[in-house]
């Protein structure tokens, strides 16, 4: 009976409008939700097949939610770096585990409202924790060690590839220096022999400050050559032309008490003991009583080491009459110095405990030749290493640390300017006059915050002014996003609908950027809304009326009988 169709048909229609308000009340109450998709109600026909032309049954109608998580929402500014969102297409990868193992499930959202949790795991509001492929300090995915991939896995979601993000694992550390530049203007006018001194540093491979200091001596006209005095509390220092040669190799004992008589130090292969009671020159002997300052027994052994090897290679540092210099030369063989463990009351007498080697000298040009127009004419040096640090850094000599084929602790590239051109060492009158001393390298450093590109590299800054990459974030991408299966806390999983997800590096092909300090808001608009109540009320109220007119026309046919 038709009637009775009208009344179902009206039935559906209450059924169809309150899913419509269903979903409008989501919509409303998720405003402000970040990240958050509104749901669309579409409605469509229920038909019911008619018997003859002249008779109709009523079919009604039925709800069908549309997903529109392909919609992009506004991005808002935050100021939060951990606050992330996505410009374009994509998703984020996430696992309610913060240690995913085999068994918890990846899901994906656009809420990137991400903040550390007490263990240093990035977690969103929703209580998901972000994946990111982990990176080595030059920003390359970090592949499984049985991987013969090239690239990380791009359709296999797993923790053999991700893992969560996490920053409080993120240990600080420190950057040796590799290259120092030195500039300053040498007086033309000064004599032979004259010395000029600049006092630099650099950063060792424990982050500690180092001083050494450049001594330029006048040779000739347009002539000058450069010596290195090694830092304190290490022990020999050399510079080296573009060939790898060796320009000028200094090395130095530095005396923190007179040594006890009986003790001895060895130099070039002779030992010069310190003996009580005068001792006259040449018989290798340092006399240590009689109040005779440190400043003192440190000259005699400069004098019985110069008496013994040829020219001379033993002098005071003009720092510090208590440390011995050794400078190597074109005369005397490679010169060993060894502290023999030197000792005053029971106590090192010498922060030199190691035996070390100053080498001798095979290039013997001046290090820096001018021109007559006052500018580099040609260079003679190139690098420096320095050797024998105290404090246990590695040795600045172009050294493996690890084993793996890479030099990890350069020697230290010295830019002393540029042939022809007044950007370094120059050569005018006038008064000596430093202008540039950098260097690269820093101490340690603790983390201060990250930076986040829009390729997802996650790079950690630190206090010292150095960076390293640590993670990449993947964006996740499907052939049919809207096809997802929504979960409770914004995110979605994979649904056949959907098709295999598919991770991708940000913004390349089809995956979009990643924006730091923002954060995607809803893509409710509220004025539609509450346009959309309005219309879902007023077809909610027909309906109603549907029924109570039918019900009334079954009534009259009720009333038929009596």
């Amino acid at each position: 009976m038709s009637l009775f169709s009208a009344l179902t048909a009206g039935v559906s229609g209450l059924s169809a409008q309150s899913s419509a308000m269903s979903a409008i009340a989501d919509n409303i109450t998720n405003v402000n939700t970040v990240g958050y998709k509104n749901a669309d109600v579409d409605f469509q026909t229920l038909v019911t097949r008619q018997t003859t032309s002249s008779f109709y049954s009523a079919g009604g109608v039925r709800a069908q939610t549309k997903n529109t998580f392909d919609v992009q929402g506004l991005l808002q500014p935050s100021s939060s770096q951990t606050d992330i969102a996505i410009s374009g297409d994509g998703f984020f990868v996430v696992n309610e585990a913060s240690q995913p193992v085999t068994g918890d499930q990846y899901l994906f959202t656009r809420a990137g409202s991400f903040a550390q949790d007490d263990e240093g795991f990035l977690k969103n509001t929703g209580g998901f924790y972000l994946q990111g492929w982990p990176t080595d300090p030059s920003g390359n995915v970090i592949l499984p060690s049985n991987s013969n991939a090239s690239l990380a896995n791009q359709s296999i979601i797993s923790n053999d590839f991700l893992e969560t993000i996490n920053l409080s694992r993120v240990g600080g550390g420190a950057s040796s220096t590799s290259n120092m530049t030195l500039g300053a203007n040498l007086p033309a006018n000064a004599a032979i022999g004259d010395v000029q001194r600049i006092d630099t540093f650099f950063f060792d491979s424990l982050g500690s400050a180092n001083s050494p200091t450049f001594a330029f001596t006048k040779s000739a006209a347009n002539e000058w050559d450069l010596t290195a005095e090694p830092p304190t509390g290490s022990a020999v220092a050399t510079l080296y032309d573009s060939a790898g040669g060796v320009y000028q190799s200094t090395g130095h004992l530095e005396f923190s008490a007179i040594p006890d008589a009986g003790q001895s130090v060895i130099i070039g292969g002779t030992s010069y003991s310190f003996v009580n009671g005068a001792s006259p020159v040449g018989d290798d002997n340092i006399q240590v009583d009689g109040g005779r300052t440190l400043s003192q027994v440190v000259a005699d052994l400069r004098d019985e080491v110069n008496n013994d090897l040829a020219g001379t290679p033993a002098s005071n540092s003009p720092r510090d009459a208590r440390v011995l210099l050794i400078t190597g030369d074109a005369v005397n063989p490679d010169i060993t110095i060894d502290p023999n463990g030197v000792s005053s009351g029971g106590s090192p007498a010498s922060r030199q405990t190691n035996a070390f080697t100053v080498q001798d000298r095979d290039n013997t040009n001046a290090g820096i030749i001018f021109s007559a127009a006052g500018v580099p004419a040609a260079f003679n040096i190139d690098k420096m290493s320095v050797l024998g640090f105290e404090n246990g850094a590695a040795d600045m000599n172009d050294v493996d640390l690890d084993g793996d084929g890479t030099i990890d602790v350069e020697r230290v590239t010295l830019d002393l300017g540029s042939i022809g051109e007044i950007n370094g060492m120059t050569q005018f009158d006038g008064e000596f006059t430093p202008n540039v001393m950098q260097q690269n390298g820093s101490p340690f450093g603790t983390l201060a915050g990250i930076s986040i590109s829009a390729e997802g590299v996650v790079e950690a800054l630190f206090d010292n002014g150095e960076s390293r990459p640590i993670y990449k974030i993947p964006v996740s991408t499907f052939v049919n996003p809207n096809g997802l299966g929504a979960r409770t806390g914004n995110v979605w999983n994979e649904t056949v609908a959907a098709g295999d997800a598919t991770l991708r590096e940000a913004s390349i092909g089809p995956a979009g950027e990643i924006i730091q300090s923002s954060l995607e808001g809803s893509t409710v608009d509220i004025a539609e809304e509450f346009t959309d109540m309005i219309i879902v009320q007023r077809a909610y109220s027909a309906a109603t009326k549907i029924i109570s007119t039918a019900d009334e026309m079954l009534d009259e046919l009720a009333r038929i009988k009596r």
